[in-house]
């Protein structure tokens, strides 16, 4: 059963790739103890919040409809994320061709991938979603425990659709475009989940009393409608019910997509991007640190995904311009950490593409150039693709406050020093730009970035503001 090439050795093998591929595997040196330690917090959290919830129950329309929309929110975050982990292993790994070319029948191929990009999928959430269904269960509600099998059969829907819409578009427009759509739908979803969050500062409370009350199950429960989302509360019949549909989507795309993926997947294999003529002639600058820093930028703009993650990081904008149009009573010193920490992640994030993309440092290192003239390079294009992103906001501040300027000037150019010499030291967990490439950087790193850029708004906040508690309990509520 477990003999090569047997469906259960191949899932092994699939599932260990995953499991080396991880960035807790990757830096085990660095996080393995505090990953345990914050799973042992979470898990009291789930306890303190489990005993809340028993002793302040809730009717049963409130309850599906929380369920009912966490299920709805977990398949879009399930489903942008599969999208992209769909492309990775059919493309970015580089090795289905050859798996398709030996005498393993495709399906089987098919069925592998599709359950490893489900266990990928499904991993984060059911280690969130399990601290609180441990927590009820220990105080004696038993049903919790369904989000296990439910969020398991969630997960497998969610891959059999983006396998399919990944295989179907990278037969036709190419294994490029089709991870900047898992990019695009990942931002798309990121960015409305933000927008839903921030809704009650513009809908009035009336209207959105309405709108929730409109989606509360009637008298007969909701019918079709709820039918997982019962499942998900532990009543039997729907539980197995949501297990055998998620089963049947599952055969039902595998039965049908083994052709298209194996067709798809040498598509992918003897894809190349075309390039530019005038790119490819070596047309190199007037002197060394100009051709680095050049490279550099070129790098920058090639890394895929690079316009859904400067939107992430810069979401912080979002109270900043809300301050600066007056439409939140917040002072406008409080924009200045915000821009801040800003910089200091931006700087984190291009100076570690930077760092994760050079596929060439021992032909660097042989060149007729100083030493400190490539990370010079790489300082001076992370800071530059920084400043273009906090400049104008930056500008705004210190024109509606123009006193702010001596404090947010000095902290901008500390948090981005600081943030660049330690993101070449310890990049973070980036997927590196080109397919077929493993992933680079540490956690470490993400925890010290964000650490440091913490530590400088803060300081910033201390310098500008008399009583910051209040300041902090303030933005602490906008958010």
């Amino acid at each position: 059963m477990f003999n090569p090439p047997s469906f259960f050795w191949l899932l092994r093998h699939e599932l260990r790739v995953l499991w080396r591929g991880s960035i807790l595997v990757r830096t085990h040196r660095y996080v393995l103890l505090p990953t345990f330690i914050v799973a042992v917090v979470f898990q009291a959290v789930g306890l303190l919040v489990a005993r809340l919830i028993v002793q302040h129950p809730v009717t049963e329309n409130i309850m599906l409809l929380a369920a009912n929309i966490n299920l709805v929110f977990l398949f879009v975050l399930m489903f942008s994320r599969a999208m992209m982990a769909s492309t990775d292993v059919i493309y970015a790994r580089g090795d289905a061709d050859f798996l398709l070319a030996s005498p393993i029948p495709p399906n089987r191929v098919l069925a592998v991938r599709m359950l490893g990009v489900a266990c990928s999928i499904v991993a984060p959430w059911l280690l969130l979603a399990g601290v609180l269904a441990n927590g009820l269960a220990v105080c004696g509600s038993f049903w919790a425990l369904a989000a296990y099998p439910m969020l398991a059969g969630e997960a497998l829907i969610v891959a059999a659709l983006a396998f399919a819409l990944v295989v179907a578009l990278v037969g036709r427009i190419g294994p490029v475009a089709a991870r900047r759509a898992g990019h695009s739908l990942a931002l798309f979803t990121g960015v409305g989940i933000f927008i839903l969050g921030q809704a009650p500062r513009f809908v009035p409370q009336s209207t959105l009393a309405a709108f929730w009350t409109g989606l509360l199950p009637g008298q007969e429960g909701g019918g079709l409608a709820y039918f997982f989302a019962r499942g998900l509360l532990g009543q039997r019949l729907p539980l197995l019910g949501s297990l055998a549909c998620a089963c049947l989507v599952f055969l039902f795309v595998w039965v049908f997509l083994a052709g298209p993926f194996a067709r798809g997947t040498i598509t992918a294999a003897g894809y190349r991007p075309s390039g530019r003529e005038g790119v490819q002639q070596a047309r190199f600058r007037h002197s060394a640190s100009s051709t680095l820093l050049a490279k550099d930028r070129r790098l920058l703009v090639r890394f895929p995904g690079l316009f859904t993650q400067i939107v992430y990081r810069s979401l912080t904008l979002v109270p900043v311009i809300a301050i600066l149009l007056g439409k939140v009573a917040l002072g406008v010193v409080v924009t200045v950490p915000l821009l801040v920490f800003l910089a200091g992640q931006l700087g984190s994030f291009f100076i570690s593409v930077l760092a994760v993309m050079d596929d060439m440092p021992q032909l660097i290192a042989a060149a007729p150039v100083a030493a400190t003239a490539v990370p010079r390079a790489a300082f001076l294009a992370s800071a530059q693709a920084s400043l273009m992103v906090v400049a104008l906001p930056a500008v705004a501040v210190m024109v509606r406050a123009p006193g702010l300027g001596a404090v947010l000037l000095p902290c901008l150019a500390g948090v981005l020093v600081c943030n660049l010499v330690l993101g070449r030291r310890f990049p973070i967990p980036l997927n590196r730009a080109a397919f077929g490439k493993s992933q680079t950087g540490t956690l470490l790193g993400l925890v010290l970035g964000v650490s440091v850029s913490s530590a400088w708004a803060l300081l910033s906040w201390l310098i500008l503001a008399p009583h910051p508690l209040a300041g902090v309990l303030e933005l602490s509520a906008f958010s």
